[in-house]
């Protein structure tokens, strides 16, 4: 009869243990996958940062650079554009050439975020605006 009773609370207590080790493990799981996630969202965060220092210098001088020669074609075309269809045509050709995302594509850098050499596109639309500013003996520097 002991064994009878024994295997009544046994069975109970083991069931508990058992519950309480199931509950157990699933808040070990929660923590652990709680602390992956905050782990790797903060190493894409410090990772995130770190590219951002490494590419803002580079990415703003080629935007500068995109600025002025969108800039000095649209003062050209605004002047002369109306007469010089030529001009009038490479600008709106540079408008859509010389869009950010076209000037910072992953095809231009290597794994280090350098230019691979001179960005072809930027050196196409300098020659073009040279081009256009000896037509009008403009002189930019």
């Amino acid at each position: 009869m002991s064994d009878l009773l024994n295997d009544v609370w046994g069975s109970d207590s083991d069931s508990i243990i058992q519950d309480e080790s199931r509950d157990l493990k699933k808040l070990q799981e929660q923590h652990f996958k709680r602390g992956y996630v905050d782990g790797i969202s903060g190493s894409k965060e410090i990772k995130l940062q770190e590219g951002f220092d490494e590419a803002f210098p580079l990415g703003s001088r080629l935007g500068m650079e995109v600025g002025k020669l969108i800039g000095v074609l649209q003062c050209l075309d605004f002047k002369h554009g109306h007469q010089d269809d030529a001009l009038h045509r490479d600008f709106q050709l540079a408008q859509k050439e010389l869009k950010i995302d076209r000037i910072l594509t992953k095809s231009m850098f290597d794994s280090n975020l350098d230019l691979y050499g001179e960005h072809q596109i930027l050196s196409k639309w300098s020659s073009i605006v040279m081009i256009h500013c000896n037509k009008y003996s403009i002189s930019i520097h």
